[in-house]
């Protein structure tokens, strides 16, 4: 939920999503709701990680809407993970929202492990005309634990665009700082809690700064 200290209604997204381990990877099926703008919306993805060896996996993502108003007609997503040792890894890759005019954004990750703790810097640049042509940061940390260690609590500073972009209204802001707290927890052997906090200052052409705050959270349950 995303909520606004200028009067403009909340817009909220719901997600209900299954996920398969396989021999060569995860997948991921997702469905998406949004209200925004008194508008309604559902995005259904498909998301994979494959392994192809040591060091080496990727992410592919493609996602088709149903209505059109508020998520592209559909997107494509991919990384490319490489581990480089010392505890470094970098990836690349880029995102296609096929909108009324096509928007591809290329997307570039630096992590570094140390210990417990993971420190990460990624840069996201939409190549276009006017405003749109923007590039965005993103840095922060997550702190891993629990016994299996896959359990973490995390903050992010991002300057630009504060998420990943997936639909119309996240390249809306022209500048903005975003401070953001993460957490994703197991409890007992099968479930897992998670949520997110964060608040964002973003300018405006010609209107006051706009303060919005975001909230997530959900649960899951392995099977």
């Amino acid at each position: 939920m995303d909520l606004f200290d200028d009067g403009t209604d909340p817009w909220q997204e719901f997600a209900l999503y299954l996920t398969r381990r396989t021999p060569v990877g995860s997948l991921i099926l997702r469905g998406n709701h949004a209200t925004r703008f008194a508008q309604d919306d559902q995005l259904i993805e498909a998301e994979f990680y494959p392994s192809f060896r040591p060091g080496t996996y990727a992410y592919l993502g493609a996602g088709v809407s149903t209505e059109h108003d508020l998520y592209p007609d559909y997107r494509l997503a991919f990384d490319l993970y490489q581990s480089l040792g010392r505890g470094f890894e970098v990836s690349g890759g880029a995102r296609y929202l096929a909108f009324e005019e096509g928007i591809e954004i290329y997307v570039g990750t630096l992590s570094k492990y140390l210990g417990n703790w993971m420190l990460t810097g990624k840069v996201y640049h939409v190549p276009a005309e006017g405003d749109l042509d923007s590039t965005s940061y993103h840095g922060g940390f997550r702190r891993y634990f629990g016994g299996d260690g896959t359990s973490y609590v995390g903050v992010t500073y991002s300057h630009g665009f504060s998420r990943e972009i997936r639909a119309a209204v996240d390249l809306t802001t022209l500048n903005s700082d975003t401070v953001r707290g993460e957490f994703d927890v197991l409890s007992g052997q099968r479930l897992r809690i998670f949520g997110t906090a964060a608040t964002s200052r973003g300018e405006r052409e010609n209107r006051p700064v706009l303060w919005q705050t975001t909230l997530t959270a959900g649960v899951s349950v392995q099977f």
